[in-house]
């Protein structure tokens, strides 16, 4: 696993520090979701394709925007957690000329046996053990990957949250949420803009990225495991009475 994602990564630099003129990337469709968070959920294996009518417009004004609802679209919708565990979806590329900014809403099910205290995002490539984030990728000057749009223009709308109310960003490849909590059975609804940005000329090196999300949950101790915590306490308890009775015994 680590070798595979070494080799993916030392690629991708390699490419960026030696490629050519810079072009850039729009969304042509969504992969179906993969990933340990699912559980055994079976999704379709179709691609949605997305519509892109406003290519190379980097700007959130609802008259020149473009939507992807209801992401991940024609394959699991809504999107639903069995496990606290990571789902990537990867998302079809190819090059457009500029920036193209895109405004996704989402809707994500709680189907664990825990209450979600946080919920967080974040961009990279590729899926599950080779899912490499953008720390691990040297990007030179005058380049870039995609990335969540945080500090666009005033009419670019900042994520939102039905359930959270905190947010913290990671740079602009990431960002988590907290300051509320999606109990099991229940929904939690989000929106949030992405920027596909200039890529390589000529190399054509990535045609996908991958936006990998994951909930978040305080670990609490199981019934059974605080019933056994009093059971230990209890014998140890009774331990050293007995220790205590068999001493004074003596010494009378």
């Amino acid at each position: 696993m680590k070798k595979i994602t070494k080799t993916f990564v030392t690629t991708l630099a390699f490419y960026l520090c030696f490629g050519g003129v810079a072009q850039a990337r729009s969304i042509t469709s969504i992969s179906p979701p993969t990933g340990p968070g699912q559980g055994d959920i079976l999704c379709i294996q179709v691609q949605t394709p997305v519509a892109t009518p406003f290519p190379n417009n980097d700007n959130s004004v609802a008259a020149s925007q473009n939507q992807i609802l209801n992401f991940p679209g024609l394959s699991c919708t809504p999107k639903t957690f069995q496990v606290i565990a990571p789902i990537d979806t990867q998302l079809i590329v190819e090059p457009s000329g500029g920036t193209t900014e895109y405004f996704f809403t989402e809707t994500a099910v709680n189907n664990t046996n825990s209450t979600w205290d946080g919920f967080s995002f974040k961009i990279g490539f590729g899926v599950n053990d080779n899912f490499a984030p953008p720390e691990l990728i040297l990007v030179p000057s005058g380049f870039a990957i995609p990335d969540f749009d945080f500090n666009g223009s005033s009419s670019d709308p900042q994520p939102t949250s039905s359930k959270f109310t905190q947010l913290l960003q990671d740079g602009s490849f990431g960002f988590e949420w907290s300051g509320g909590s999606v109990a099991p059975g229940e929904t939690v609804d989000f929106t949030f803009s992405v920027d596909v940005p200039d890529d390589l000329a000529g190399n054509d090196f990535y045609s996908s990225f991958t936006i990998r999300q994951l909930p978040n949950a305080t670990r609490v101790p199981e019934p059974t495991s605080i019933n056994g915590v009093l059971v230990l306490l209890g014998i140890l308890s009774s331990r050293l009475a007995l220790k205590h009775i068999k001493k004074v015994a003596i010494n009378e």
